[in-house]
């Protein structure tokens, strides 16, 4: 039976969660399929995946500094409202996925007036405790 090895073309079902809170599923949606050593998955979380074959699902714990780094204050910044302009109806615990030098971030609304708001440019679990679950549905090592 095929296990997951670098290069390998993984279809998989994931859900990411700080404290126990959900931050983001494919469980309820589709499977993703990433390629091992080229996928945008944190690199602990995508180095747990190796060894697992189809039909393994298997749940991880993390301290949130090994994946998104220590959290740091000088990341909550006020700046003009016009930095969200995209968005309809902004309010404070959104959570927004943006860009910054061609990678994707989140940033999570703070406070908002009607010319500036306060965003948190740290990663959203941050200070969490991580959990990371994983269904393996296919494995391809023929890339």
């Amino acid at each position: 039976m095929k296990s997951i090895k670098y290069n390998s073309t993984v279809l998989l079902n994931y859900s990411l969660k700080g404290n126990d809170n959900l931050f983001e599923s494919t469980f309820d949606k589709e499977p993703i399929r990433i390629t091992i050593g080229k996928s945008k998955m944190p690199q602990i979380i995508e180095a747990s995946l190796y060894g697992l074959k189809c039909g393994d699902e298997k749940e991880y714990s993390y301290d949130s500094k090994e994946i998104f780094g220590k959290y740091d204050q000088d990341k909550v910044i006020t700046t003009k409202r016009d930095l969200l302009k995209h968005y309809e109806n902004v309010k404070p615990g959104d959570i927004i996925e943006t860009f910054q030098d061609d990678k994707s971030c989140f940033v999570t609304v703070l406070q908002v007036w009607d010319n500036e708001i306060v965003i948190d440019m740290n990663h959203p679990l941050s200070d969490k405790n991580v959990k990371f679950r994983v269904e393996i549905i296919e494995i391809d090592d023929e890339t």
